[in-house]
């Protein structure tokens, strides 16, 4: 299912920050820090406890999801965190969004680890969860109070 999706290189990263600048635009809660995003991309390129799938050419990706090796706040167990599944706008129309999270999937099966996938947006909120109902457990939900205090956001448009 995931044929389409790769391991991200260095010469993807420039374009992997500039959709995240898209993401953030489209779902972001906090101010965007292009450094903190980069800095978040490193751990993946120092081999540090994550993972970049992308689709598209080397050096022009249209799409990505980054999964964070993590342990619960309260176990020795380990998960993989999703981050960011997105696809570019102009290949919205495609399927990436369904084989990145595929590729997720795989890496879950490969690494013996459960999957965790979050949705934290108000835009194309419904449509979101109904993709990720159709592949995965439902298992809660997010909720924000005080997100004044966030500053200006995407969620203010």
């Amino acid at each position: 299912m995931s044929d389409d999706v790769r391991l991200a290189v260095p010469a993807d990263e420039d374009k992997i920050v500039a959709m995240i600048s898209l993401l953030h635009d489209e779902n972001g809660l906090f101010p965007l820090s292009p450094d903190r995003v980069r800095a978040y991309m490193q751990r993946y390129f120092r081999r540090q406890g994550a993972l970049i799938g992308v689709v598209g050419e080397i050096g022009d990706p249209v799409g990505s999801i980054y999964l964070g090796i993590e342990q619960p706040y309260y176990s020795e167990a380990w998960y993989l965190n999703e981050a960011w599944n997105f696809v570019h706008p102009d290949h919205r129309r495609s399927d990436y969004a369904k084989k990145l999270l595929g590729w997720a999937k795989e890496k879950s099966e490969e690494m013996k680890i459960p999957l965790m996938v979050g949705i934290v947006s108000n835009h194309r909120t419904e449509a979101k969860v109904r993709l990720y109902e159709k592949q995965l457990e439902k298992a809660g939900a997010f909720f924000v109070w005080n997100r004044h205090f966030a500053g200006p956001c995407a969620w203010d448009k």
